[in-house]
């Protein structure tokens, strides 16, 4: 393995941040506490604590509710909106009318025509055989005639002006009347600037100085209305009246004399939505708001919501710090029951920070839920898609299934009490959550979390239906419900998928899912592992099995501890040669130095796993059993053999016990704890001559006593059951591997062979008289030297 250095700050934040995470610091503990109750108190609803919003068609079920102060009757907030919108249609525009609209219609008139004469005029008589257009440059649309005649129209005017029936001002003039008359029709009606008035009010208002008309907008024109009576009145006159130029004449003087005034408007509009009133009634103090097993209508149904919102200002108003005093005080001490019980039955977790915060945000993902279904005002049962079955689930896969239930039973009652006291939904949520916990209890694969849908809708659907048969609730309302339902059963999955992958990473949490990737023989450690030390590997292959169903026995995790004894000595690798299990004949590496060397080579192997594993980004909860699969046992092999040559010499050289101890610390968890005695139990077994069930028995009892004495079992809550448990599970498991074998008549005739198991470790050593080929043992267990 390549040497990789790291900066000694950065050696130095990862160190603190682990002792953070381990718990080391409680203050640390008090301030998660105190910052989730905090952001949970917010959440609660501002002093609304009443009961909960009762659809209309249920049946009150409480006692009778009596109001013990007066408030108003609050009017449905969609009813108020309907009625505002329906009193705002009925305010119509506000428009002025131009009075001098006609005379200033007829000037421009005759703007136009004089302008017409002038250029007329100008131009000099035709030649012969002259024709439209005979090369006169008639002009195009200006600022004084604001629309284009073509060649032919600018050469009857011409003739006209010339011709033998009189000038073309007398030919103009004789139309002004028609046209007047025309414009006068439209203004005295009125035309407005706004055409769209039209298809929006039935009617608008006229003002004129100080008077005011209400007209129906059919006895108005709009713009295009009026162009196109001007034109139908011209074409029906005949004679000079018809003509081309007067049509353009009057529709470009044509300009709207009624005149929109958006200020006036928006005021009346102002003002009919103050007229509209928000209350409907008055409740009396001492009157009952509704009775008993009373149907809910939609008259009591206002009578409750109002009573709920009074409440709350009354409560706002008089003594706000108190109310929120009593909801930080309600929150704690639901997160207390649940601290409680994590402190006394799950103290792994209680001991990590890490997973403290884990919890919390679960928690409070949930609680962000049920505040934005209170403050997302939509007439559906929007709180069906608070997904409790989630968290619930999240919490069964990082931790376990007690948590997983004592999480959904808090999070329900905090929903409930964010909701205004609506413990119908944390029943509902408390039943679905359970089931999802249920269905991934034992998971083995990530697309298990898809087949909880099925089990998350029914604990919905059962609890729904039941709810509403006993509250006598419309079926309409019970299929909406269910709906919701569905959907919070489908994405419910969807999260859990999501945020269990965002936690695995950002938390670096050890789910059973994680190990059971990590227990995957493809994994590089474990490749490298078989590689370089096949006789650790199988050791350690052999100690998954101890370990896991020793855990089995005791009901602690399985998986975790067969995951555990596989990655335990994986520290082996850089110096496999210096331990008995991958030594294949030769000369032993310990015969040339010095004891207190060779204890150094061994206990090295802790520390340069747990780099290892760190290197390959091991969860901390498997680099654990690296650190503490040894406990602070002494190397005793190596530290009898330096006492006895200490004793030799005539100096008598100081032999110190603690050099020849592994570093720890003693195993933390019972999963820990059960390797480091599977691993003094199966390394020390194969140093024992003519094994037989009741010999394997009496080694196991006696190496776990022994562990137990040394106090390397004090801190992994192991208790003496565990440990009579363990000892029939390694013994279960250890007789099915030393069983004897039937003699066949060649193997009698056969030189007798001993043979070492797979991964053994035993035989006496040369310094104890034994053979020159035996190999010595770490008589402490699990630290077999080579």
């Amino acid at each position: 393995m390549e040497s990789y250095e790291k900066n000694p700050l950065t050696s130095g934040l990862e160190s603190l941040f682990r002792e953070i995470r381990k718990g080391n610091f409680p203050l640390v503990k008090i301030l998660i506490f105190l910052i989730l109750t905090l952001l949970l108190t917010l959440l609660f609803p501002h002093g609304e604590k009443g009961e909960a919003t009762r659809a209309a068609g249920t049946v009150w079920v409480d006692k009778d509710l009596i109001s013990p102060f007066p408030f108003p009757i609050v009017k449905d907030p969609q009813v108020y909106e309907a009625e505002v919108a329906d009193a705002e249609s009925r305010v119509p525009p506000v428009f002025r009318r131009r009075e001098n609209a006609l005379a200033e219609s007829i000037d421009s008139l005759r703007r136009i025509w004089a302008e017409i004469r002038s250029v007329v005029s100008s131009h000099a008589p035709p030649g012969k055989g002259a024709g439209a257009g005979n090369g006169r440059a008639w002009p195009g649309p200006n600022s004084a005639i604001p629309f284009l005649l073509s060649p032919a129209e600018w050469e009857a005017l011409y003739h006209t002006d010339t011709g033998e029936n009189g000038g073309l001002k007398r030919y103009l003039d004789s139309s002004e009347p028609g046209i007047r008359e025309i414009l006068g029709l439209l203004y005295s009606a009125g035309v407005i600037d706004t055409d769209g008035v039209k298809q929006g009010h039935p009617s608008i208002a006229i003002r004129s100085g100080n008077r005011e008309e209400i007209v129906p907008v059919g006895k108005i024109f709009s713009r295009s209305e009026a162009r196109i009576l001007i034109s139908s009145r011209l074409a029906s006159a005949g004679g000079m009246s018809g003509s081309g130029v007067f049509l353009k004449s009057a529709l470009a003087v044509l300009a709207p004399n009624l005149i929109y005034d958006p200020a006036e408007t928006a005021g009346l509009l102002q003002a009919a939505r103050d007229n509209v009133p928000r209350t409907v009634g008055f409740v009396q103090e001492n009157e009952r708001i509704v009775s008993k097993h009373e149907k809910i209508t939609a008259e009591t149904k206002m009578k409750l919501d109002s009573f709920t919102k009074a409440r709350a200002e009354r409560a706002i108003d008089s003594s706000e710090w108190r109310y929120w005093a009593g909801t930080a005080m309600h929150v704690a001490v639901i997160l207390s029951l649940f601290g409680i019980y994590i402190v006394l039955f799950r103290r792994t977790v209680y001991r990590d920070n890490t997973k403290l915060v884990l919890i919390g945000l679960i928690i409070l993902m949930e609680a962000g839920f049920a505040y934005l279904t209170v403050r997302v005002e939509v007439p559906q049962p929007v709180q069906y898609l608070i997904f409790v079955p989630a968290a619930s689930m999240l919490l069964t896969i990082i931790f376990d299934s007690r948590i997983g239930f004592y999480g959904t039973v808090v999070i329900a009652f905090l929903v409930a009490g964010i909701r205004g006291n609506d413990y119908t939904i944390a029943l509902v949520s408390l039943i679905a959550g359970g089931f999802g916990a249920y269905t991934v209890r034992d998971i083995r694969n990530r697309t298990q979390i898809f087949r909880s849908l099925v089990f998350i809708f029914f604990g919905y659907t059962l609890s729904i239906v039941a709810l509403g048969l006993e509250q006598f609730e419309p079926l309409e309302a019970i299929l909406t419900q269910l709906s919701f339902a569905f959907a919070n059963s489908v994405f419910s999955p969807v999260i859990t998928y999501g945020l269990l992958i965002f936690f695995e990473k950002a938390f670096r949490v050890t789910t059973d899912l994680t190990l059971l990737e990590l227990s995957d023989f493809n994994h590089p450690l474990l490749r490298q592992l078989s590689e370089k030390a096949p006789g650790t590997f199988h050791h350690s292959m052999l100690l998954g099995n101890l370990s896991e169903s020793a855990a089995e026995s005791i009901g602690a995790n399985p998986i975790l501890a067969r995951v555990g004894a596989y990655y335990h000595d994986i520290g082996k690798m850089n110096k496999p040669e210096y331990f008995v299990e991958n030594q294949r004949g030769g000369p032993n590496r310990h015969s040339r130095l010095r004891p207190r060397m060779s204890a150094l080579i061994i206990a090295s192997h802790v520390k340069e796993g747990a780099e290892l594993g760190r290197e390959h980004r091991l969860p901390e909860t498997i680099v654990d059993f690296i650190y503490q699969h040894h406990g602070t046992n002494k190397i005793s092999f190596f530290y009898d053999k330096a006492v006895k040559q200490a004793a030799k010499k005539p100096e008598n050289e100081e032999v110190r016990e603690e050099d020849f101890r592994y570093p720890g610390p003693k195993p933390q968890s019972k999963e820990a704890g059960i390797v480091m005695l599977a691993d003094s139990t199966e390394a020390s077994m194969r140093a024992v001559d003519h094994l037989s069930p009741g010999r394997m028995e009496e080694h196991i009892e006696e190496m776990i006593r022994t562990r137990f004495l040394e106090g390397q079992l004090d801190q992994c809550e192991l208790t003496l059951r565990d440990l009579t448990k363990i000892k029939e599970a390694f013994l279960k498991i250890l007789v099915g591997i030393h069983h004897q074998r039937i003699k066949y008549p060649v193997e009698e005739r056969a030189t007798a062979v001993t043979v070492t198991p797979a991964g053994g470790e035993g035989g006496p050593s040369p310094e104890n008289g034994g053979p020159a080929s035996a190999k010595p043992v770490d008589e402490s267990g699990g630290g077999t030297v080579g």
